[in-house]
């Protein structure tokens, strides 16, 4: 991972801040097959993505410690069920999508 001095949490720069998303994915079982994970998976990547991360798979694991196989797997299926759109050609990674937004509401 590239340390860009960036934090992905709500501390807004400070990287004391505590982080509700973090905190909720690292409460809940990780499975590749929950919908409810993976739009988890969905709302951090898509985080990561727009901060200008060139490699949001492997900052994902980083943030998750989790391994980056697993964290791709996740991410990937996430892309297959619609959560994250596909990347756009020249872009690093994928956005989260309308569909993942109105499922989160309903959590």
């Amino acid at each position: 991972m590239t340390d860009t001095g960036r934090s992905y949490g709500l501390g807004m720069g400070n990287s004391k801040g505590f982080d509700f998303a973090l905190e909720r994915i690292r409460s809940m079982v990780a499975d590749v097959e929950d919908d409810a994970y993976l739009l988890e998976i969905a709302w951090l990547y898509n985080r990561i993505v727009l901060s200008g991360s060139t490699e949001p798979v492997i900052d994902l694991s980083y943030e998750l410690v989790m391994p980056k196989e697993f964290v791709g797997l996740c991410v990937s299926t996430a892309m297959d069920s619609g959560f994250i759109k596909l990347p756009a050609k020249g872009s690093n990674g994928g956005v989260i999508s309308k569909k993942a937004l109105r499922k989160l509401k309903q959590l």
